[in-house]
Protein backbone atom coordinates (compact mmCIF):
# COMPACT_ATOMS: atom_id res chain seq x y z
CA UNK A 1 0.00 0.00 0.00
CA UNK A 2 1.17 3.41 -0.93
CA UNK A 3 2.56 5.97 1.70
CA UNK A 4 3.54 4.76 5.20
CA UNK A 5 0.69 2.43 6.06
CA UNK A 6 0.10 -1.32 5.73
CA UNK A 7 -2.71 -3.32 6.98
CA UNK A 8 -2.72 -4.98 10.54
CA UNK A 9 -2.82 -9.00 9.79
CA UNK A 10 -4.06 -9.84 13.50
CA UNK A 11 -6.38 -7.84 15.17
CA UNK A 12 -9.16 -8.99 18.13
CA UNK A 13 -12.51 -9.43 17.20
CA UNK A 14 -13.84 -6.30 19.15
CA UNK A 15 -11.24 -3.98 17.20
CA UNK A 16 -12.37 -5.56 14.14
CA UNK A 17 -16.40 -4.53 15.17
CA UNK A 18 -14.90 -1.58 16.25
CA UNK A 19 -13.52 -0.49 13.18
CA UNK A 20 -17.01 -0.54 11.46
CA UNK A 21 -19.59 0.27 13.74
CA UNK A 22 -18.58 4.32 14.19
CA UNK A 23 -18.44 6.82 12.03
CA UNK A 24 -14.98 8.45 11.45
CA UNK A 25 -15.04 11.57 14.39
CA UNK A 26 -16.88 14.61 12.98
CA UNK A 27 -17.92 16.35 16.64
CA UNK A 28 -16.22 19.33 17.57
CA UNK A 29 -16.96 18.79 21.40
CA UNK A 30 -14.50 19.43 24.29
CA UNK A 31 -15.19 18.14 27.73
CA UNK A 32 -13.04 19.29 30.71
CA UNK A 33 -13.86 19.30 34.81
CA UNK A 34 -12.20 20.40 38.21
CA UNK A 35 -12.85 19.59 41.68
CA UNK A 36 -13.41 23.14 42.94
CA UNK A 37 -12.47 23.69 46.40
CA UNK A 38 -15.96 25.18 47.60
CA UNK A 39 -14.85 25.64 51.29
CA UNK A 40 -14.78 29.26 50.99
CA UNK A 41 -17.31 29.77 48.71
CA UNK A 42 -19.72 27.83 50.67
CA UNK A 43 -19.17 30.39 53.81
CA UNK A 44 -19.37 33.18 51.44
CA UNK A 45 -22.63 32.05 50.07
CA UNK A 46 -23.47 31.83 53.82
CA UNK A 47 -22.74 34.89 54.63
CA UNK A 48 -24.43 36.57 51.78
CA UNK A 49 -27.43 34.67 53.04
CA UNK A 50 -27.87 36.03 56.20
CA UNK A 51 -27.19 39.75 54.64
CA UNK A 52 -30.08 39.90 51.81
CA UNK A 53 -32.97 37.06 53.04
CA UNK A 54 -32.10 35.91 49.41
CA UNK A 55 -31.25 32.21 49.27
CA UNK A 56 -28.05 31.99 47.09
CA UNK A 57 -26.58 27.87 45.82
CA UNK A 58 -23.54 27.12 44.54
CA UNK A 59 -25.15 27.60 40.79
CA UNK A 60 -25.91 31.27 41.50
CA UNK A 61 -22.19 31.85 41.88
CA UNK A 62 -21.07 29.65 39.08
CA UNK A 63 -23.28 31.27 36.16
CA UNK A 64 -22.15 35.13 38.02
CA UNK A 65 -18.14 33.35 37.36
CA UNK A 66 -18.42 32.72 33.71
CA UNK A 67 -20.56 36.09 33.20
CA UNK A 68 -17.51 37.98 34.73
CA UNK A 69 -14.75 36.13 32.47
CA UNK A 70 -16.78 36.12 29.55
CA UNK A 71 -17.02 39.66 29.66
CA UNK A 72 -13.53 40.30 30.43
CA UNK A 73 -12.68 37.64 27.60
CA UNK A 74 -14.97 38.84 24.65
CA UNK A 75 -12.75 36.38 22.53
CA UNK A 76 -14.73 33.28 24.26
CA UNK A 77 -17.82 34.73 23.89
CA UNK A 78 -17.99 34.32 20.48
CA UNK A 79 -20.69 32.28 17.73
CA UNK A 80 -21.02 30.37 14.55
CA UNK A 81 -23.10 31.15 11.90
CA UNK A 82 -23.03 30.08 8.17
CA UNK A 83 -19.42 28.82 9.17
CA UNK A 84 -18.10 31.58 10.24
CA UNK A 85 -17.33 33.19 13.95
CA UNK A 86 -19.50 36.12 15.29
CA UNK A 87 -18.83 38.26 18.34
CA UNK A 88 -21.34 38.69 20.50
CA UNK A 89 -22.39 41.82 22.03
CA UNK A 90 -23.84 41.18 25.41
CA UNK A 91 -23.60 38.15 27.76
CA UNK A 92 -26.21 36.62 28.49
CA UNK A 93 -26.50 33.14 30.77
CA UNK A 94 -28.87 30.36 30.06
CA UNK A 95 -29.59 28.37 33.48
CA UNK A 96 -31.81 25.63 34.07
CA UNK A 97 -34.53 24.90 36.50
CA UNK A 98 -36.77 22.34 37.02
CA UNK A 99 -40.17 23.60 37.43
CA UNK A 100 -43.02 21.88 39.55
CA UNK A 101 -46.43 22.45 38.80
CA UNK A 102 -48.43 25.20 40.78
CA UNK A 103 -50.69 22.31 41.75
CA UNK A 104 -48.14 20.08 43.07
CA UNK A 105 -48.77 18.58 46.87
CA UNK A 106 -45.59 19.71 48.92
CA UNK A 107 -43.48 16.62 48.89
CA UNK A 108 -45.07 14.43 46.76
CA UNK A 109 -43.78 12.82 43.31
CA UNK A 110 -44.64 14.95 40.83
CA UNK A 111 -43.33 15.87 37.06
CA UNK A 112 -41.47 19.11 36.78
CA UNK A 113 -40.83 20.51 33.74
CA UNK A 114 -37.19 21.10 32.71
CA UNK A 115 -37.04 24.62 31.24
CA UNK A 116 -34.66 27.58 31.96
CA UNK A 117 -33.56 31.19 32.53
CA UNK A 118 -32.20 33.53 30.47
CA UNK A 119 -30.56 36.27 32.43
CA UNK A 120 -29.60 38.96 30.52
CA UNK A 121 -26.05 40.99 30.91
CA UNK A 122 -25.37 38.58 33.59
CA UNK A 123 -22.35 40.51 34.21
CA UNK A 124 -23.76 43.38 35.08
CA UNK A 125 -25.67 41.12 37.94
CA UNK A 126 -24.48 40.02 41.33
CA UNK A 127 -24.72 36.80 42.64
CA UNK A 128 -28.12 37.93 44.85
CA UNK A 129 -29.60 40.09 41.62
CA UNK A 130 -28.65 36.62 39.46
CA UNK A 131 -30.84 34.45 41.95
CA UNK A 132 -33.61 36.91 42.19
CA UNK A 133 -34.09 37.27 38.88
CA UNK A 134 -34.04 33.42 38.57
CA UNK A 135 -36.43 32.70 41.27
CA UNK A 136 -38.92 35.77 39.97
CA UNK A 137 -38.96 34.11 36.14
CA UNK A 138 -39.01 30.16 37.69
CA UNK A 139 -42.24 31.86 39.45
CA UNK A 140 -43.78 33.11 36.37
CA UNK A 141 -43.17 30.52 34.14
CA UNK A 142 -44.24 28.28 37.39
CA UNK A 143 -47.87 30.31 36.82
CA UNK A 144 -48.09 29.98 33.47
CA UNK A 145 -46.86 33.95 32.78
CA UNK A 146 -44.41 33.69 30.42
CA UNK A 147 -46.23 34.60 26.95
CA UNK A 148 -43.03 33.19 24.82
CA UNK A 149 -42.59 30.12 26.84
CA UNK A 150 -46.53 29.74 26.33
CA UNK A 151 -46.17 30.29 22.34
CA UNK A 152 -43.33 28.15 22.09
CA UNK A 153 -45.40 24.74 23.66
CA UNK A 154 -48.40 26.19 22.04
CA UNK A 155 -46.65 25.53 18.57
CA UNK A 156 -45.15 22.93 19.17
CA UNK A 157 -47.55 20.64 21.08
CA UNK A 158 -49.45 19.16 17.56
CA UNK A 159 -46.78 18.35 15.62
CA UNK A 160 -45.69 14.86 15.99
CA UNK A 161 -42.08 14.22 16.70
CA UNK A 162 -40.35 14.04 13.42
CA UNK A 163 -42.27 16.91 12.22
CA UNK A 164 -40.69 18.48 15.45
CA UNK A 165 -37.30 17.84 14.70
CA UNK A 166 -37.62 19.30 11.47
CA UNK A 167 -39.28 22.50 12.74
CA UNK A 168 -37.04 22.99 15.54
CA UNK A 169 -33.77 22.67 13.38
CA UNK A 170 -35.19 25.39 10.09
CA UNK A 171 -36.28 27.79 13.43
CA UNK A 172 -32.68 27.65 14.52
CA UNK A 173 -31.25 28.53 11.08
CA UNK A 174 -33.51 30.97 10.23
CA UNK A 175 -33.09 32.71 13.27
CA UNK A 176 -29.62 32.45 14.56
CA UNK A 177 -27.84 31.48 11.16
CA UNK A 178 -29.87 34.16 9.30
CA UNK A 179 -31.15 36.66 12.29
CA UNK A 180 -34.80 36.38 11.01
CA UNK A 181 -37.46 37.72 13.67
CA UNK A 182 -39.22 34.71 14.74
CA UNK A 183 -40.83 35.88 18.46
CA UNK A 184 -44.16 35.92 16.42
CA UNK A 185 -44.02 32.33 16.57
CA UNK A 186 -43.05 32.08 19.87
CA UNK A 187 -39.37 31.55 18.87
CA UNK A 188 -36.93 33.99 20.92
CA UNK A 189 -33.84 35.32 19.65
CA UNK A 190 -30.58 33.51 20.88
CA UNK A 191 -32.96 32.17 23.40
CA UNK A 192 -29.78 29.99 25.30
CA UNK A 193 -27.10 33.02 25.30
CA UNK A 194 -23.37 32.61 25.93
CA UNK A 195 -23.25 29.53 27.98
CA UNK A 196 -25.60 27.29 29.64
CA UNK A 197 -25.39 26.59 33.68
CA UNK A 198 -27.62 23.60 35.01
CA UNK A 199 -27.02 22.12 38.18
CA UNK A 200 -27.38 18.38 39.50
CA UNK A 201 -25.39 18.58 43.33
CA UNK A 202 -29.38 19.37 44.26
CA UNK A 203 -29.60 15.59 43.66
CA UNK A 204 -26.38 14.95 45.25
CA UNK A 205 -24.85 13.87 42.01
CA UNK A 206 -20.92 14.42 41.65
CA UNK A 207 -19.42 14.04 38.40
CA UNK A 208 -21.28 14.05 34.94
CA UNK A 209 -21.12 16.04 31.42
CA UNK A 210 -24.24 17.46 29.61
CA UNK A 211 -24.62 17.23 26.26
CA UNK A 212 -24.82 20.39 24.27
CA UNK A 213 -28.40 21.29 22.73
CA UNK A 214 -28.47 21.47 19.33
CA UNK A 215 -30.10 24.54 19.28
CA UNK A 216 -27.93 25.93 21.74
CA UNK A 217 -25.41 28.04 19.77
CA UNK A 218 -22.82 29.49 22.84
CA UNK A 219 -19.30 28.58 25.10
CA UNK A 220 -20.82 25.33 25.99
CA UNK A 221 -22.52 23.69 28.70
CA UNK A 222 -21.29 23.80 32.81
CA UNK A 223 -22.67 21.30 34.66
CA UNK A 224 -22.44 22.04 38.80
CA UNK A 225 -21.99 18.94 40.72
CA UNK A 226 -22.36 18.42 44.96
CA UNK A 227 -20.20 19.80 46.82
CA UNK A 228 -18.85 17.24 49.06
CA UNK A 229 -15.90 16.33 51.87
CA UNK A 230 -12.76 15.31 50.17
CA UNK A 231 -9.14 15.71 50.80
CA UNK A 232 -6.79 18.71 49.44
CA UNK A 233 -2.85 19.28 49.98
CA UNK A 234 -2.35 22.64 51.21
CA UNK A 235 1.13 23.84 51.48
CA UNK A 236 2.11 20.10 51.78
CA UNK A 237 -0.61 19.37 54.81
CA UNK A 238 -3.40 16.85 53.67
CA UNK A 239 -6.61 18.60 54.77
CA UNK A 240 -10.59 17.99 54.74
CA UNK A 241 -12.30 20.25 52.54
CA UNK A 242 -15.10 20.87 50.48
CA UNK A 243 -14.84 19.88 46.76
CA UNK A 244 -17.56 21.16 44.07
CA UNK A 245 -16.83 19.51 40.63
CA UNK A 246 -17.64 21.95 37.97
CA UNK A 247 -17.72 19.85 34.73
CA UNK A 248 -18.20 21.97 30.91
CA UNK A 249 -18.38 20.73 27.91
CA UNK A 250 -17.35 23.44 24.57
CA UNK A 251 -17.69 23.82 21.63
CA UNK A 252 -13.82 23.30 19.93
CA UNK A 253 -14.76 25.45 16.90
CA UNK A 254 -15.17 28.50 18.89
CA UNK A 255 -12.86 27.96 21.66
CA UNK A 256 -9.31 26.77 21.16
CA UNK A 257 -6.94 24.91 23.93
CA UNK A 258 -5.51 28.26 25.35
CA UNK A 259 -8.91 29.78 25.61
CA UNK A 260 -10.13 26.76 27.91
CA UNK A 261 -6.99 27.08 29.53
CA UNK A 262 -7.59 30.42 30.05
CA UNK A 263 -11.47 30.30 30.98
CA UNK A 264 -10.55 27.20 33.66
CA UNK A 265 -8.26 29.54 35.46
CA UNK A 266 -10.32 32.48 35.68
CA UNK A 267 -13.61 30.14 36.66
CA UNK A 268 -11.49 28.56 39.34
CA UNK A 269 -9.85 31.90 40.61
CA UNK A 270 -13.24 33.32 41.30
CA UNK A 271 -14.87 30.40 42.81
CA UNK A 272 -12.08 29.60 45.45
CA UNK A 273 -11.48 33.53 45.73
CA UNK A 274 -15.42 33.95 46.12
CA UNK A 275 -15.11 37.82 47.24
CA UNK A 276 -13.49 38.22 43.52
CA UNK A 277 -17.15 38.07 42.41
CA UNK A 278 -18.08 41.30 43.40
CA UNK A 279 -15.69 42.94 41.44
CA UNK A 280 -16.94 44.80 38.61
CA UNK A 281 -16.41 43.20 35.08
Amino acid sequence: MAGNFRPIERVSMFRTMAAVAWDPPRDPTIYGGHDMDATQLLDWLERKRAETGVKLTPTHAVARAFALVLARNPGLNVTVRRGRLYQRERVDVFVQVAVPPSNAPQGASQKADLTGVLVRDAETKDVVGIAEELRAKAERIRQGDDPMLAATKKNLSWMPPLLMHWAIRAATWLSHDLGLDLSGLGIANDPFGSVMVTSLGMFGVGHAWAPHFPSAKGLGVVLVGAAEDGVKVIDGEIRIRKLMPVMVTLDHRTVDGFQASVLARDVRLLLEEPERLDDAP
